[in-house]
C-alpha cells in the first residue's frame, strides 16, 4: 500500500515534545527501512520546515540550518518516493476549490489529495482526517488512533 505522509506525521516525528513523537518516528523509521511504501511531496517538506522553525507552532523549534539539513536529507532519502503534482493539477485543485467552496489554507490539503490521486497513492496518513473529508478519491488514516 502506497502511503503519502502528511506534514503532521513528520512534525510529530521530529518534535521531541510531541506526545505522538514515538509513534510518528516509528512510521518514519519503517518507511526508511522499506517496511512501509511511503512517499513525500515538496509541499509537505516546505510545510514541515515552516512548522519546525516556528516557536509559535512547536515548543522547541529547530534552527534554520538544522531544519534545512533535515529537509534536504529527507528529499535525498532514496527509500522514500518523491511525488509531484502534474502540470494540470492546479486546474483540478482550483475547480475543486470552486465546487467545494474552499478558502484559505484548505487549498493545500486539496493539492495534496489531487497529487495523491495522480500518483496512485492508496492512503494519506494524517492526524487531520477531517481536512480530507471532501476527497472520496483518496483514503485517509489517522495512525495515532487506537
Amino acid at each position: 500500500m502506497k502511503i503519502l505522509l502528511d506534514t503532521n506525521i513528520w512534525v510529530h516525528a521530529y518534535n521531541k515534545s510531541s506526545p505522538n513523537q514515538k509513534p510518528a518516528a516509528t512510521i518514519i523509521k519503517k518507511a526508511i527501512q522499506g517496511e512501509i511504501d511511503a512517499c513525500l511531496t515538496s509541499q509537505v517538506l516546505y510545510e514541515l520546515f515552516a512548522v519546525i522553525t516556528n516557536p509559535k507552532r512547536v515548543e522547541n523549534p529547530l534552527p534554520t540550518k538544522e531544519a534545512a539539513e533535515l529537509c534536504i536529507d529527507l528529499w535525498e532519502c532514496n527509500e522514500i518516493e518523491k511525488i509531484n503534482p502534474s502540470g494540470v493539477a492546479p486546474l483540478e485543485v482550483f475547480k475543486l476549490a470552486q465546487s467545494l467552496k474552499l478558502c484559505r489554507a484548505e487549498v493545500f490539503d486539496c493539492n495534496l489529495a489531487v497529487t495523491a490521486k495522480e500518483n496512485s497513492v492508496d492512503a494519506i496518513y494524517t492526524e487531520n482526517v477531517a481536512d480530507f473529508k471532501h476527497y472520496s478519491f483518496v483514503k485517509t488514516v489517522n495512525p495515532f488512533e487506537k
